[in-house]
């Protein structure tokens, strides 16, 4: 077996790496959904999305297969990202002397096929790969080569946004240190976090025309949930523009039919509904008056993050109220999810204050945004919750004609 070499550039690379802050946090459904696309195209059994650090191999998105890392001594990505531009494909790893002692390949998993593309930073370092695997030696089509390529350089895409996220949170909190928010630099780094998501579009349009007719319906299914994805980051961008904006926006004040907007946030999550059996339940709700634009980004958020936060082991309920009482609306978001934890109940409204720090669901500006637009309505935002029971989230509307 021979070991992969240390690339010359390995300090700025792993400084690089550490920048995104990719390792050691939770699974993502944007990255499972490439490695599931990887797999159906490829036609392999096993497929990641790896990250390597300077002793081992990190599994950021796993299909087929239950290790999280291995050293990077045995690592067949390891030896990918000496080659940055190109794709590193072995037939047969039971007759390439580099790889036919491997334990990966002698024992389990058994690997007798590879191909992993290098994942590329914005300033030219491979981070790690995505890359198929299968039990059997296989040679890949012209087309799935390029479909590999494309699907990785979506991962690319996912990493930069990533890191812009990460840059935007730092600003944010400088300027909360300052108390000098400004709208011009979140236009600003918002244009930067829109760019790599109309790229991901761009992939996943041409991932379409070139493969589309020979892919299944899952694997076109797999595409719309990623094309999703991305609107609902672009979604999230122009919410970090509405906070910055909400201190001096003026409300215009309508009727609102609370039904059809709850219907309209269930279609924007319709595939992860469908997927994990969410039930949202509601029923004759009233009209009120408010700003429909602000109280919708309310129940948006309100409802996403119980989705986000949902339990693995039961199936999501979330229940809607409205009460009527004499003088305002009091509407109540319950679920049955994971909970919050009392000691950070009065920390979780904060911009960019997330309850799991590791986790990449968002930047943490969606309370944020819900009680800055709530308190420009005049009323108060408050949570009720415990962990591992689900949470109510609960706000006050005064009534206005």
């Amino acid at each position: 077996m021979k070991k992969p070499l240390i690339p010359d550039n390995e300090v700025e690379r792993l400084k690089d790496l550490q920048s995104h802050q990719l390792l050691d946090d939770l699974p993502d459904e944007d990255y499972d959904l490439i490695t599931k696309l990887a797999s159906d195209i490829c036609g392999t059994s096993i497929s990641l999305i790896t990250l390597i650090d300077s002793k081992k191999q990190v599994f950021k998105s796993m299909q087929g297969i239950d290790l999280k890392e291995t050293s990077r001594d045995i690592a067949f990505c390891a030896h990918a990202i000496n080659t940055p531009e190109k794709l590193l494909i072995v037939n047969d790893a039971t007759l390439d002397e580099r790889f036919k002692e491997n334990p990966l390949v002698t024992k389990d998993p058994k690997i007798a096929f590879y191909a992993g593309m290098p994942l590329m930073s914005k300033e030219g370092y491979a981070l790690g790969t995505l890359c198929v695997f299968d039990h059997k030696p296989k040679v890949l089509s012209a087309s799935q080569i390029q479909a590999l390529k494309s699907l990785a350089k979506l991962v690319e895409r996912l990493f930069e946004s990533r890191k812009k996220s990460l840059e935007l949170e730092k600003v944010y909190s400088q300027l909360e240190v300052q108390k000098n928010q400004t709208e011009e630099v979140a236009y600003s780094i918002a244009h930067d976090l829109k760019n790599p998501l109309d790229s991901i579009q761009g992939f996943l349009e041409l991932l379409q025309i070139d493969t589309g007719t020979s892919l299944g319906e899952e694997a076109l299914q797999y595409i719309n949930y990623a094309t999703q994805s991305t609107h609902k980051m672009t979604g999230l961008i122009y919410e970090i523009l509405a906070f910055a904006k909400l201190t001096s926006q003026k409300n215009v004040i309508e009727r609102v039919d609370v039904e059809p907007i709850i219907e309209s946030i269930i279609d924007l999550n319709l595939p992860i509904i469908k997927s994990n059996t969410i039930a949202i339940n509601y029923s004759k709700l009233p009209k009120i008056h408010t700003s429909k634009t602000s109280f919708s980004i309310v129940l948006r958020n309100l409802i996403g993050n119980a989705i986000k936060y949902r339990s693995k082991v039961k199936p999501l309920v979330i229940e809607i109220k409205i009460e009527n009482e004499s003088d305002q609306w009091v509407i109540h978001i319950s679920d049955n999810g994971l909970g919050i934890k009392e000691s950070n109940l009065d920390k979780i409204f904060r911009p960019f204050y997330k309850e799991d720090s590791q986790s990449d669901a968002g930047v943490g500006m969606g309370l944020a945004v819900c009680k800055k637009i709530i308190l420009n309505l005049g009323g108060d935002i408050w949570v009720t919750s415990k962990p591992g029971s689900g949470s109510t989230f609960s706000f006050n509307l005064l009534k206005q004609v």
